[in-house]
């Protein structure tokens, strides 16, 4: 499930989609009232969704995640909570959120959580319609306000299901790829594509999952955490007799399942 569909199951409705937009560019609105432009900071473009449930309406956590910078009462929009998931990726701006906020930086929660109000709350005081705007970044802090504010992704393609795999084993062990594969951000197709193994590239992994119709091994590249689809899962076939798109050394099977 995405993030946006996540919230609509939570009650709150879509009344600005970036996708929707009369330009055919996705995040250019160019919202104008009598001859001012709202998205005129950004060029034009609102990279965001807007939802509405009531006034002082709950708002959860759509992933795991920490209070990040940026969050702030009097923040770029209004009341802004920042939270980011390393893992995931990704990052989301819930704004115009209700005073005082009730998450603070540093402060990890959980999917569901409640992190905020609904509220008309912003940056230059305006008069405004109570609504919770939504805004997803790669994860990593953003130096400049005008970046901050201006920088979105399409959420859409992001998997907030809770667990968002079939089953996961504390295996550890070595892979050395034959192939080259995606090194993505989640282990899933739907994950964001992070690079790729060239031939004989060695990583480590410290778990391994069933997802998509593959298993998965997390590791290290850049500095970040991945996910590589080592082989294709067949059904009846146990991992350790599998044609893996390459070797497995050191394999390590003592934790057990997840």
């Amino acid at each position: 499930m995405n993030p946006i569909a996540y919230l609509v199951s939570h009650g709150f409705k879509v009344t600005s989609d970036p996708a929707k937009y009369k330009s055919g560019i996705w995040g250019l609105r160019n919202y104008t009232v009598n001859g001012y432009n709202y998205d005129n900071y950004c060029g034009g473009y609102h990279r965001a969704y807007d939802l509405v449930k009531y006034d002082r309406a709950p708002i959860p956590a759509v992933f795991d995640g920490m209070v990040t910078a940026g969050t702030n009462s009097y923040g770029n929009f209004g009341g802004t909570v920042v939270i980011a998931n390393k893992n995931l990726g990704f990052q989301a701006i819930y704004g115009h959120l209700a005073r005082p906020l009730t998450v603070r930086p540093g402060q990890h929660v959980k999917a569901g959580d409640i992190i905020g109000y609904q509220s008309n709350t912003n940056y230059q005081n305006v008069r405004m319609d109570s609504h919770l705007h939504i805004q997803f970044q790669r994860y990593g802090y953003i130096n400049g306000e005008r970046d901050f504010v201006c920088t979105g992704i399409n959420p859409l393609t992001i998997n907030v299901d809770k667990k968002g795999y079939t089953a996961a084993w504390l295996w550890s062990g070595t892979f050395t790829s034959k192939k080259v594969i995606n090194i993505r951000g989640f282990p899933s197709l739907t994950g964001t594509r992070v690079g790729f193994t060239n031939e004989k590239m060695k990583f480590y992994f410290d778990k391994l999952y069933d997802n998509d119709g593959y298993w998965w091994i997390r590791s290290k590249y850049k500095e970040r955490t991945v996910f590589i689809a080592c082989g294709k899962k067949v059904s009846g076939v146990v991992f350790k007799e599998t044609k893996l798109y390459g070797t497995i050394s050191g394999l390590n099977t003592a934790k057990g399942k997840e």
